[in-house]
């Protein structure tokens, strides 16, 4: 079998959160499979600033330039929204293309015609993979299953939960801890639910503290609603908190809330997975989730968290309180979701699937087997870096 040439068509490296955290994924994967030479990434943003029409028109102009230069063997799309510039170049230069779907971004008003026109896509959950079925009518043969996967990275940090007890004064407290974008947008992720249930909380077990980790202009509005229930000292807002810092958040915390809400009427949104559900549990933290949408499939109720009614939080709060008094079963939760995280989530089980959907593709060949035990992952991994 001849090479395989991948370009890689990706929104940014700037921001920070589940679909950024994918394409690193996506891009390191593809290295490790065929090598860092054969994998070409194109950024859309420039800047850490949302590009504007005229930088648009000129990302899509200059791709069709460097494929015609690079002439890859497929492209793949990280995001629909991009997808409409390699639907274009399966047009005019026959190259096939497949797009990662998450969640909200294909739910509703996306471009069906770039959907359609896939020769695969790629689903984070069985719900969005619904959804590309019901909405889109997407054939169900291009449609494959591939989860998120941890960055075992995560695990290497040497700051001390003791560090953010400290910070944010937690010394003796219980905490609950969300970690997410706090934009008005993001706000189905239920970071006003949980304030509102942490008053009922606080009736009960007043040492209870709520730590939320992200920044966006949703904030004012939940520090606001803080102050109106009289819990503003008990949720701290940790602002946006860099890699070396947030595994000592989720190593601090007792339970990790995000009770994200799902609306399917445009404009759509809400959870297509959420990889911190995952981050959590593989520092043995149980969750309490929405039980609406991906995140149902993240986190499994009575196994490695509990599902509740993402708009009620007396729902939250009884599920919270039983968690927090009864040890034992916060425990085993906790330990049944790192090793589910682990075990089905591991970043060599997400590469063992990308390499299963690409020999289906005629992308490699399928005698492949991961570089175990050489010097040839930890290249491709270092040449691949963001």
């Amino acid at each position: 079998m001849a090479a395989s040439r991948i370009l890689v068509l990706a929104t940014d490296a700037h921001t920070r959160g589940g679909i950024q955290r994918c394409t690193h994924l996506l891009w390191e994967s593809l290295c490790e499979l065929l090598g860092p030479e054969a994998v070409r990434v194109r950024f859309l943003w420039k800047s850490a600033s949302p590009p504007d029409v005229w930088e648009k028109g000129a990302f899509a102009l200059s791709t069709l330039l460097d494929g015609w230069r690079f002439r890859p063997t497929a492209i793949a799309c990280t995001h629909v929204g991009i997808a409409r510039v390699a639907a274009v170049m399966k047009a005019a230069f026959g190259i096939p293309y497949f797009v990662l779907a998450h969640g909200d971004e294909v739910w509703g008003a996306a471009p069906s015609y770039a959907l359609r026109g896939a020769d695969a896509i790629l689903s984070v959950s069985r719900f969005t993979a619904d959804r590309l079925l019901s909405r889109h009518r997407v054939r169900a043969e291009k449609i494959r299953l591939l989860p998120p996967a941890l960055d075992p990275r995560l695990l290497h940090s040497s700051v001390l939960p003791e560090r953010v007890i400290e910070r944010h004064g937690l010394h003796g407290k219980r905490v609950l801890l969300t970690v997410g974008r706090l934009t008005r947008a993001g706000s189905y992720k239920g970071y006003d639910t949980v304030i509102c249930a942490l008053a009922l909380i606080r009736r009960v077990m007043p040492e209870v503290a709520y730590v939320i980790v992200g920044e966006g202009d949703d904030r004012p509005r939940l520090e606001e609603l803080a102050r109106e229930l009289r819990v503003d000292t008990a949720v701290h807002f940790a602002g946006e908190v860099d890699d070396a810092w947030l595994p000592a958040y989720y190593r601090s915390c007792d339970l990790f809330v995000m009770p994200s809400r799902v609306r399917l009427v445009d404009p759509c949104e809400g959870e297509g997975f959420g990889i911190v559900y995952l981050e959590a549990a593989a520092f043995g933290k149980p969750a309490i989730a929405g039980r609406e949408g991906g995140s149902a499939e993240a986190v499994l109720d009575g196994v490695t968290g509990v599902l509740v009614d993402p708009s009620d939080p007396e729902e939250i709060a009884r599920a919270a309180l039983e968690l927090l008094r009864d040890e034992a079963w916060r425990r085993r939760l906790g330990a049944q979701a790192r090793e589910r995280a682990w075990r089905e989530f591991a970043p060599e089980r997400f590469r063992r699937k990308l390499a299963a959907i690409l020999g289906e593709l005629g992308l490699l060949d399928s005698e492949w087997k991961p570089p175990e035990a050489s010097g040839e992952h930890s290249l491709a991994r270092r040449r691949c870096e963001f």
